[in-house]
């Protein structure tokens, strides 16, 4: 079979695209579960904050790199559209790779939140990746495609913490960042040697970004401003609780130490499991029955199961509670990025994926800092009722809205 069209323009291959960038999302999000679920536990012990400030350092290094994230999100999407997303990935990935060996390197908060800021500026290999795929997917499979593609953010939760755990119990917490550093290398590497992008003309690289124009657009456009609200809404619950598990789990099990941390990164794993186990159904029946309709019942039964939080005694049901809750809550994402291809033209999803991906981002701003500060106030199992109620208002929300779908354009 010619490698060839008839015009004699390279062919691309979905099938290769979606398993290599499947394996390059995957290594990006092993090295990030890895490393910044431990960066509590970094700030205590490595760059000697004092407990008491350990969880107002904790928000700031986790919010400052999703803010600069979301400030770069929109500009990196529309760049996406001139020049290729692929190169967009390769940029990240080795954007993050170098700052992932920074932060194994600081010695202070001060340098911590620095990096992380600089994190968030070069950030977008998975947004990249995750618009590459849904451009080259065929649209009858484009529900079981972005599920899968949710499979490779869950294994990579899975055995980030594992990996993470055990790496700061062996060799001390700096050997992480290392570590996480050089799978990002690798999954630029992937990128570089295997992935093809959709053409781009030369003459559309050289194009002006016109991003005040693109954003006043987008607010007339109440599907995209739907859609960007629940990435956020979700992104904001999800990172509610995370700068919180290492503690809370410390304090289920009555003491900080190495098996602590093991746990922790147990735990954090279990909502990565359920990812791999539920992401692609979640993503069939989306593609059968509707994915708005599906996503509704995901965040209505994520959010159901939090409100059991309360009744928790030990670390063991913490942790078969988080499993059910991320069976649930792994249908969410997947469902609404392939709710955002049926509303955007292939030709211009990157600005599309760059603008919820800016949402997203801000979620992961507003979370930790609203965890934090909930956490300073309630005890972390009503913090998590709190984000269980949250969950069902959206589910009940989204119910009665109506998305108008994009009308394809014949070949």
């Amino acid at each position: 079979m010619s490698l060839f069209d008839e015009h004699g323009e390279k062919k691309i291959n979905w099938r290769v695209n979606l398993c290599i960038l499947w394996l390059g999302v995957f290594f990006a999000c092993a090295s990030y579960t890895m490393c910044v679920p431990f960066l509590p536990v970094f700030l205590l012990e490595e760059l000697n904050v004092n407990a008491a400030n350990v969880n107002l350092w904790s928000g700031l290094v986790y919010s400052v790199t999703f803010l600069g994230a979301a400030i770069m999100a929109p500009y990196w999407g529309a760049r996406a559209d001139l020049v290729g997303q692929r190169k967009m990935a390769i940029r990240a990935g080795f954007g993050l790779a170098v700052t992932y060996l920074s932060i194994g390197l600081c010695q202070n908060a001060w340098q911590l939140f620095a990096v992380r800021a600089m994190c968030g500026f070069v950030s977008g290999f998975v947004p990249a990746s995750l618009s590459l795929v849904s451009s080259t997917l065929p649209m009858h499979r484009m529900g079981w495609g972005m599920g899968l593609m949710q499979t490779a953010t869950s294994t990579g939760s899975i055995l980030g913490p594992l990996m993470g755990g055990y790496l700061n119990s062996w060799f001390g917490m700096r050997p992480s960042f290392f570590a996480g550093s050089a799978a990002l290398f690798v999954a630029t590497l992937l990128v570089i040697f295997f992935v093809h992008d959709i053409p781009h003309s030369a003459e559309k690289s050289k194009k002006e970004l016109h991003l005040l124009k693109d954003l006043k657009e987008s607010l007339n456009n109440k599907n995209l401003i739907y859609i960007m609200g629940m990435f956020f809404v979700i992104q904001c619950c999800i990172m509610i609780i995370q700068p919180l598990i290492t503690m809370y789990v410390g304090h289920l099990m009555g003491a900080m130490n190495d098996e602590t941390i093991k746990m922790a990164g147990i735990i954090f794993s279990m909502a990565g499991i359920a990812g791999i186990i539920a992401a692609p159904f979640w993503g069939k029946r989306g593609q059968r029955f509707g994915y708005i309709r599906i996503f509704c019942l995901v965040t209505f039964g994520a959010g159901f199961v939090n409100l059991f939080q309360v009744f928790i005694q030990d670390v063991w049901q913490f942790a078969c509670i988080q499993f059910i809750y991320g069976l649930f809550l792994s249908g969410a994402i997947p469902n609404i990025n392939a709710n955002l291809t049926e509303i955007t033209d292939p030709s211009t999803r990157g600005k599309g994926f760059g603008l919820v991906t800016s949402a997203q981002q801000f979620g992961g701003v507003m979370g930790p800092l609203l965890g934090g500060t909930l956490g300073h106030f309630l005890p972390v199992k009503l913090v998590l009722v709190v984000t269980g109620c949250i969950l069902m208002s959206v589910s009940c929300g989204s119910y009665f809205f109506k998305i108008k779908k994009r009308t394809p354009q014949t070949d």
